[in-house]
C-alpha cells in the first residue's frame, strides 16, 4: 500500500503505479465493443477517466447498426422484437419518408409538432420493416424506455 510512503500520488487506482500516476496516454481502460471507446489516464490523477463511447450513429457490427449513447442496435433485431419473426428491414428507399416529418416519417416531435430527419439521420427516425407483402411497414412503441432502439 502506498498510503504510508512519504510524496506517494495514489494507492491503487487503474492509473496509479508504484504510488506515483501513470503518464499521460497510458491505457487504463480497453473498448468493450464497437460502440465503446478506450480510456487513457491524464498524468494528473489517479482515476480512470469516465467511460466514453463512439458518436451516435457511427456504424457499428459490420454495418448492420449504428452505435447510439454507447450500444449498437441492430435495425432486424429491432424489427423481429417489433413485429415477429419473418420480418426484415425495409429497404433504403422506406427512410427517406423520416425527412418529410408527417405520418410515419420525422425523427422527433416538439411541441406537438412532427421534426423531420437530417439527411445523414434518416435511419434515427421511425423503423421500417419488411412484413410479407408490405415493404415499408412503419412502427412506434407507444412506450419507449430508450434501450437504444431507433
Amino acid at each position: 500500500t502506498c498510503k504510508l510512503k512519504h510524496k506517494a500520488q495514489c494507492d491503487s487506482e487503474e492509473c496509479c503505479e508504484k504510488c506515483k500516476f501513470k503518464k499521460a496516454g497510458a491505457k487504463c481502460r480497453a473498448a468493450k465493443d464497437d460502440c465503446d471507446l478506450p480510456e487513457f489516464c491524464t498524468g494528473r490523477s489517479a482515476e480512470c477517466p469516465t467511460d466514453s463511447f463512439q458518436s451516435n450513429g457511427h456504424p457499428c457490427q459490420n454495418n448492420q447498426g449504428y452505435c447510439y449513447n454507447g450500444k449498437c442496435p441492430i435495425m432486424k433485431n429491432q424489427c423481429i422484437a417489433l413485429m415477429g419473426s419473418g420480418v426484415n428491414v425495409s429497404p433504403d428507399i422506406c427512410f427517406t419518408s423520416n425527412e418529410r416529418g408527417q405520418g410515419c416519417g420525422f425523427c422527433r416531435e416538439e411541441n406537438g409538432a412532427s421534426i423531420p430527419c437530417a439527411a445523414k439521420d434518416i435511419k434515427c427516425g421511425w423503423l421500417y420493416c419488411k412484413v410479407r407483402t408490405s415493404i415499408c411497414s412503419c412502427r412506434k412503441l407507444l412506450y419507449d424506455p430508450d434501450y437504444g432502439m431507433v
